[in-house]
């Protein structure tokens, strides 16, 4: 792994809306309370911002990595990213987005532990996802499922 990835990751400036829109619309309506806006977005966040990651460099080292055992790979993460940094800690919570850890194997099929919403059980790797990994609970390598082919369209 780069030593600078989590530079890569998050080298993109922030989108969205500036930060002092809405004070400034604030204070023309505390000016003239008249010359205010007459209607107003629904959505809260319409004038937020909001973070633009590249996260394309770390799925291809994911990817990269699948075949080695996870250990190796986890270690080798380890010595560049420091859980200590906060923007280090964020990229490896998108490790931790991509790769299944906690899997096991159930009449010869690898499953994994999904925690969506209320539904704490467990899932066929096949139902992961196109950019997800897995770690094999047999022999703990890094492996990516075998989805099922997309339909085509006519």
């Amino acid at each position: 792994m780069r030593s600078d990835m989590y530079e890569i990751i998050i080298e993109r400036p922030r989108g969205g809306a500036g930060w002092s829109k809405p004070g400034r619309e604030a204070h023309r309506v505390r000016l003239d309370p008249e010359r205010s806006t007459r209607r107003e977005a629904m959505n809260r966040h319409y004038r937020s911002k909001h973070l633009s990651e590249n996260l394309a460099p770390l799925r291809r080292f994911l990817w990269g990595r699948v075949g080695h055992l996870w250990d190796r790979v986890r270690s080798e993460i380890a010595a560049h990213i420091s859980p200590g940094n906060a923007v280090q800690r964020h990229v490896l919570d998108h490790v931790w987005q991509y790769v299944e850890t906690e899997t096991i194997v159930i009449g010869g099929r690898a499953y994994y532990l999904s925690r969506r919403g209320r539904k704490n059980g467990y899932s066929p790797v096949e139902s992961l996802g196109r950019y997800k990994l897995y770690v094999c609970p047999r022999t703990g390598i890094l492996r990516r499922p075998k989805l099922a082919p997309r339909p085509r369209r006519p």
